[in-house]
C-alpha cells in the first residue's frame, strides 16, 4: 500500500514536472515570437522609409528627363525655341569646357623676370590658383585657355602650358569681376606682395573688355580613350 502511494507520488510529481516544462517552453517561445514580431516590423518600416525615399527620387528623376524628351521632341518637329534652347545649352556647355572664345570684364595680370630672378611654374600656378579662387569665370596664360586638364610645369629652362614650351613674360588674363579679382590678388600677404618681395616685376590692369581664346587641343591635353561612361 505504501509502495502504491509512493509510486503514485512520484508519477504524479513527474507529470507535473512535465506540464511545468512546457509551460516555460510555451512562455518563452510566445516571447520570443513578440519579439521577432517587433523587430521585424520595426525593419519593415525602416525599408519602407528607404523605398519612398527612392521612389521620390526616381519621380524626380523621371520629371527632368520627360522634359528634356519634350524639349528634343519640340526641337525636332522644329520648334524654334525648343532648339534656340539646345543651342544655348551646347554653348554654355562649350564655355565650360573652354571650347568657345569669350570676352568680359576682367583683369590682365604680367609676370615678368628681373635681371636675376625668373619666373617660375609654381608663381604663374600661384596667380592662377588666386584668380580661380576669387570667382575667375575663365582664364588664359600667354593665350593658353586653362581648362581642367591644364599643366602648368616647368621643364628645362621653359615653362609647359597645355604641352606648350613658354618663356616669361606671362600674360594672365582672367573673366570676372574686376575689383573682387584685383582685391583677392592684393591683399596684405598675398600673392602679389609674395611675388615682389621675390623681386619679380608684376602688373594688374583691369579691362572693360578682357578677350580669352578658346582652348585647342592637339589630342595630348585631354585623353579619354580609357573612360567610360558609368551606368
Amino acid at each position: 500500500m505504501k509502495i502504491a502511494r509512493n509510486v503514485s507520488m512520484t508519477m504524479i510529481c513527474i507529470l507535473l514536472g512535465i506540464m511545468l516544462a512546457v509551460q516555460y517552453k510555451s512562455i518563452n517561445y510566445n516571447q520570443s515570437m513578440a519579439s521577432f514580431d517587433n523587430k521585424r516590423v520595426d525593419e519593415l518600416k525602416d525599408e519602407l522609409i528607404k523605398l519612398n525615399e527612392q521612389k521620390s527620387s526616381l519621380q524626380d528623376k523621371l520629371k527632368e528627363l520627360e522634359k528634356d524628351n519634350q524639349t528634343y521632341a519640340n526641337a525636332k518637329a522644329g520648334d524654334s525655341a525648343a532648339a534656340q534652347q539646345i543651342k544655348d545649352d551646347l554653348n554654355k556647355a562649350k564655355i565650360f569646357a573652354g571650347l568657345l572664345d569669350v570676352k568680359g570684364k576682367g583683369i590682365v595680370v604680367t609676370l615678368d623676370n628681373n635681371a636675376f630672378i625668373h619666373v617660375e611654374d609654381y608663381d604663374v600656378l600661384n596667380v592662377v590658383n588666386e584668380l580661380r579662387a576669387a570667382g575667375a569665370q575663365a582664364i588664359s596664360v600667354n593665350d593658353e585657355r586653362v581648362v581642367a586638364m591644364t599643366e602648368i610645369r616647368e621643364a628645362g629652362q621653359y615653362i609647359m602650358i597645355n604641352g606648350k614650351q613658354f618663356e616669361a613674360p606671362f600674360i594672365i588674363k582672367a573673366i570676372s569681376d574686376p575689383d573682387d579679382l584685383e582685391r583677392s590678388l592684393t591683399l596684405i600677404g598675398g600673392v602679389v606682395e609674395i611675388l615682389e618681395d621675390a623681386q619679380l616685376n608684376v602688373s594688374i590692369k583691369k579691362a572693360d573688355e578682357v578677350v580669352i581664346k578658346q582652348f585647342v587641343d592637339d589630342g595630348t591635353t585631354i585623353k579619354t580613350n580609357l573612360l567610360k561612361p558609368s551606368e
